[in-house]
């Protein structure tokens, strides 16, 4: 009897210990899937992208001026990611992608990623820009470049793409204030996916 007790003892012990080493892999596991996720979706969605850590490129923001008469818009919550998009009113892909931006921060804020929108106008044309503000509902911060277009060079270097692109284009930067993934050109609704494994993946 008493060796039978001992016996069952020991398999209980193995058992835990098994159980032990199962829950210390299991994480390692998913960090590993995660991981690929990430990598799968940084190459299918950015054109550029810096790494975490080393060879990480801090985000400064582009020097801007104030937007006359800028209606009470959304304010930036701080502590998370930015998504960073450049765009004007006269780029119809830019305005055609602004309701799929919105669409996508309530989508990612309902799943706990917290995005801020950073919308930085390259207008040239005041009227042009006050005019389409007033006129419209902006999902994110506003901001306009402070020299228009003619700051967009700088800024497209800044964010290590050729500055002779145009807009929309589109940067992620993470809490730590470092420029993760940039794309120039639209996005689309097929595009979600591969966002929210980037930002998942830190």
């Amino acid at each position: 009897m008493l060796k039978r007790l001992l016996l069952l003892a020991l398999l209980v012990t193995v058992a835990a210990c098994d159980d032990d080493k199962a829950a210390e892999r299991g994480p390692s596991r998913f960090d590993g899937v995660k991981r690929t996720q990430n990598n799968a979706a940084t190459k299918s969605f950015c054109e550029v992208s810096f790494p975490d850590g080393a060879g990480a490129r801090g985000f400064t923001a582009p020097a801007e001026r104030p937007i006359p008469g800028l209606p009470e818009g959304k304010k930036a919550t701080g502590g998370g990611w930015k998504w960073i998009n450049l765009w004007a009113t006269w780029c119809h892909p830019c305005i055609d992608e602004i309701g799929l931006l919105g669409k996508w921060q309530q989508s990612l804020h309902k799943d706990g990623i917290a995005i801020d929108l950073e919308l930085y106008s390259v207008d040239d044309d005041e009227g042009a820009l006050t005019g389409w503000l007033q006129k419209s509902t902006m999902p994110g911060t506003m901001h306009w470049l402070k020299g228009g277009a003619a700051d967009l060079p700088a800024v497209l270097e800044s964010f290590g793409v050729d500055k002779s692109a145009g807009v929309p284009v589109h940067a992620l930067v993470d809490a730590k204030g470092q420029l993760r993934c940039v794309r120039t050109g639209s996005v689309h609704d097929q595009d979600y996916g591969a966002i929210k494994a980037i930002l998942l993946g830190g």
